[in-house]
């Protein structure tokens, strides 16, 4: 007996034939008693481990009912199990025992595995990275009609992300996954377009992509779109319009983007009193950044009197209620100090951190205590050591903390490049930590491998560029 939803189904010919399944309908000996079905056992089981389809979550059972079903051979129970394994969101994480579980679904022709399988090999984590087997698994599931996959594989070919570039196949399947009806597909290629990455910079194409985009109800196209006009000073009333649609839609971070904007004066003539409202709207939908925000036009005296303390008590309020990204820029501004209104404090950064450091996630905890080490290192020999501690290929790496790094200590950044660069054969001189003339020559022949080379003829030295290149 195959069943094709949980919700109301009579399960005939066993106990509970002539039941509607409510809440709490299935007690644990009612679903032992229908035997042999690998594939009921596994739509119950998806339903209990999640809570869904009318039943109440009950993860025990949930998993001995999968369990069941991915021994008796149903390859999709296999999937979800080592999904399940995966992620350890719901049931506690085996990452081998999932790999295994994935491989053997993914070895019988199931799309969703392999696609699951691949997306954690492209960036490793709880499994070893491994692009080019998550290259060869994505193309089968994109091939077998997977539109995530499809996606997936374009955005990582065009983008260079894991993969190494090919724009020409990548832009293929975008264009697949676009016409499969996939809306994130259409987001993806629009920003590509937008940002000149991958493929040549052409904003009206990309506005095309982010309209049908909105026309099936996502406004992220818009935002992107309304922001780049509003910092590439495209026009302040279209900007405004833009973003104003996407946070309508439900883009909240619109609103925020909106405050920014209007705080530094992007909005038009009347630009910073806008940021009263659009401050207001954000922070009503949740929006921690505002309070960062408000800080920084405290400490810059943005529309009012400079006031470091002042913009440093905003942020320790916003910490009090639980923000966590005013928990950031408070440890980052008190390891740092502004130059200016506000002095470095290592200390009281650390004291922050370790006050109130659970309102971050442990990666980012984490990421935040490193620098706080980096920040005190001075010599190349104090260098080394730390270099080791970090994985930069691994859970650490990101964008904001390459940033935070750099900011700690630039000339430790600058290290870190350097021994980057003398492994990848780009760079022969001394690992000291200094911007020389040959360090610099090294870091623009790197900045041109980049997916985005937009900053390499800004300058290598611009803090967005030397986060691209320890991330890259």
């Amino acid at each position: 007996m195959a069943y094709r939803s949980v919700r109301g189904m009579a399960l005939a010919g066993s106990m509970l034939a002539g039941f509607a399944l409510g809440p709490g309908a299935l007690a644990q000996g009612d679903v032992a008693a229908v035997p042999g079905d690998a594939a009921g056992a596994r739509v119950i089981g998806e339903a209990l481990v999640t809570g869904t389809d009318g039943l109440r979550q009950d993860v025990a059972e949930g998993l001995r009912l999968l369990e069941e079903a991915a021994a008796g051979g149903d390859v999709a129970a296999r999937a979800s199990l080592g999904k399940m394994l995966l992620d350890g969101i719901v049931v506690p994480a085996d990452p081998a025992r999932a790999v295994a579980l994935l491989d053997a679904a993914a070895a019988a022709g199931d799309a969703r595995a392999s696609r699951v399988l691949a997306n954690a090999l492209l960036w490793g984590g709880p499994v070893a990275a491994d692009p080019a087997r998550a290259r060869t698994l994505l193309t089968a599931a994109a091939e077998a009609g997977d539109v995530e996959a499809m996606r997936v594989l374009g955005d990582n070919l065009v983008g260079g992300w894991a993969l190494e570039r090919d724009a020409v196949e990548g832009r293929a399947w975008l264009d697949r996954a676009i016409a499969a009806g996939d809306v994130e597909a259409r987001i993806a290629l629009g920003g590509f377009l937008l940002y000149g990455i991958g493929l040549d910079t052409d904003p009206e194409a990309a506005l095309v992509q982010f309209e049908a985009a909105a026309e099936a109800g996502n406004g992220a196209g818009l935002e992107s779109y309304g922001e780049w006009v509003m910092w590439n000073r495209r026009g302040p009333s279209r900007a405004e319009a833009y973003l104003r649609r996407a946070a309508e839609m439900g883009q909240a971070g619109a609103w925020t983007k909106l405050a920014e904007g209007a705080m530094y004066g992007y909005l038009g003539a009347d630009s910073r009193a806008k940021f009263p409202a659009f401050a207001e709207r954000a922070r009503a939908l949740g929006q921690d950044r505002v309070d960062v925000l408000e800080a920084e036009r405290q400490m810059w005296g943005i529309s009012m009197r400079a006031n470091g303390p002042a913009a440093l008590a905003i942020l320790d309020e916003a910490v009090e209620r639980g923000n966590a990204e005013a928990l950031k820029a408070l440890v980052a501004l008190k390891r740092d100090g502004n130059g200016m209104n506000v002095r470095r404090d290592r200390a009281g950064a650390r004291e922050a951190l370790d006050r109130y450091g659970e309102l971050l996630t442990p990666t980012e905890a984490a990421q935040l205590g490193l620098s706080l080490r980096v920040a005190e290192a001075r010599t190349p020999q104090d260098f080394a050591p730390l270099a080791e501690a970090l994985d930069m290929a691994g859970p650490l790496r990101s964008a904001w903390f390459a940033g935070q790094l750099n900011a700690a200590n630039p000339n430790f950044a600058i290290y870190l490049l350097q021994k980057r660069m003398r492994d990848e054969g780009l760079y022969a001189g001394p690992l000291d930590g200094v911007a020389t003339r040959s360090t610099l020559r090294a870091m623009l022949r790197a900045c041109h491998m980049l997916a985005d080379t937009s900053g390499c003829a800004d300058s290598v030295m611009n803090p967005r560029v030397i986060a691209a290149l320890l991330t890259r």
